[in-house]
Order: structure tokens, then sequence, then C-alpha cells
């Protein structure tokens, strides 16, 4: 708080706060294995097949930490992106509704109503600190990008392009798991407030390659990752809708 300025007055401070939720870890592991004729038939074909394994095994691992991500792990509390407690209610858009068909069958103006009606839910989250100079992340899936910002006004105007005029500081990021079983869903994130983040992808170990062990007339090693899930510290900065 602020106090009236004075040459000798002492009153006036200021203070932060912190918030420390509560997650549990999860810790996972991918085993190769590989034999001496093995390598030796793939090399005949120049293929160098335990650094193809090597990779494998860590694209298994990425594409398994990302999903904890966005949906976290079952059982634990690890949550993601999409299913956080704490995240508000998703509105439903005006556009389509009645024929549930969404974007798909939705005019340009429609599209951008909608964008616009998941401004104003972020806005009265944020009890009004969140304008349209902020810099926000229009989280969507692919099909939703090709359904509903492609769209053209019938003045030859995109609705991509109208996001960046009305929303300056605006990127869209796409991603598949926003295509979920209740439909499209649409997430417009506000990443960093005041200098304090929104939410964290966090892990507790990224890769961890153990030793590798040789048998009789093959190898075999384990790779390791540990996750926390996406720790959402200020939920009121992300808004949702769904079913475009």
């Amino acid at each position: 708080v602020t106090s009236a300025y004075g040459d000798y007055n002492e009153s006036g401070n200021a203070g932060a706060n912190i918030n420390f939720p509560q997650r549990q870890s999860f810790h996972y592991q991918v085993i190769t294995q590989w034999g001496e004729k093995e390598l030796e038939a793939a090399g005949l074909a120049r293929v160098d097949w335990a650094n193809r394994l090597n990779l494998a095994s860590v694209l298994t691992l990425n594409k398994y930490q990302n999903k904890t991500y966005f949906f976290g792990v079952a059982n634990l509390q690890n949550y993601g992106l999409l299913n956080d407690p704490s995240l508000s209610a998703a509105i439903v858009p005006t556009t389509k509704v009645a024929t549930g068909t969404g974007w798909a069958n939705a005019t340009a103006n429609e599209v951008l109503n909608d964008i616009a009606k998941l401004f104003q839910q972020l806005q009265t989250q944020a009890n009004g600190l969140v304008d349209r100079e902020t810099p926000m992340v229009l989280a969507i899936s692919p099909a939703s990008d090709a359904a509903g910002l492609t769209k053209v006004s019938e003045f030859n105007v995109s609705v991509a392009d109208r996001l960046k005029k009305l929303y300056p500081n605006m990127e869209v990021r796409t991603a598949p798991e926003y295509t979920t079983a209740s439909g499209e869903l649409v997430q417009l994130i506000v990443p960093e407030l005041e200098g304090q983040r929104t939410a964290t992808c966090a892990f507790t170990e990224k890769l961890r390659a153990h030793p590798i062990i040789v048998e009789l007339s093959s190898f075999k090693q384990k790779k390791s990752q540990g996750t926390w899930g996406t720790v959402i510290f200020r939920p009121f900065l992300i808004a949702q809708m769904l079913g475009v």
C-alpha cells in the first residue's frame, strides 16, 4: 500500500504472494535392446540401427511427456493444461450451437464473434487487468484453425488477418489435443501478467540415460523421465470455449 509522502514518513510497503500448488510426480521408462547380428544386418544396408533405436526411445518418452502436459496422469494429483480442476468452466460458442456444426459452417464474422466472446470472458475473469494489447495465446486444434481462422469475409479478409488488427499481440498455437471427445476446445491464455507466469510445464527429470547392459550377444538400455504435468499458478488467466 502507498501512503502520503513526507520527508520523515516511513509508512507504505509492498509485498508479494507465493502460491505452492500440490502435485504428485510420475516417473516412467522405456527400454531399447539390440543384438550383434541385428546390428550387422542393418549395417550392410547402411542403417545406423543402434542410433535409430536411441532416437525412437527419446521420441517415445517426449511424446508421453507432451501428453502429460495436456492431460496429466490419471489417479494422481497430476494435471494437464486441459483438465486441471482449477480451470474455469468452458463457455459455449454462439456460432451454430443449435446445429452443433461449430466453425465448419460459420461465417468469418461468426468466428470473430466467438473469439470476441472468449476474450470478454477472459477480461471478466481477470477483473479488467487484460486488454486487447495484452500478449495472449489462442490455443486451438489444427481442425479449428483450418475451419475457422482461414474463413474469408465478403471483403476478402481472413479471420486470421482481422485478429492481428483487433488483438495485435495475440499468437495462434495449434495442437491436436484440442480436438476432444466433447468437441473442439479453444483456450485463450495470458502467459504472463505483471511479471508472474500463468502456468508452466514441469518435469522432475528430462531424459536419464541409464547404463548400457552388455549381454552374451546383445545389448539393452533403459531411459527414464519424470513429469509434474502442467502446473497452473493463475487459472483466472485462462478462458475456455467448447464446441466451436
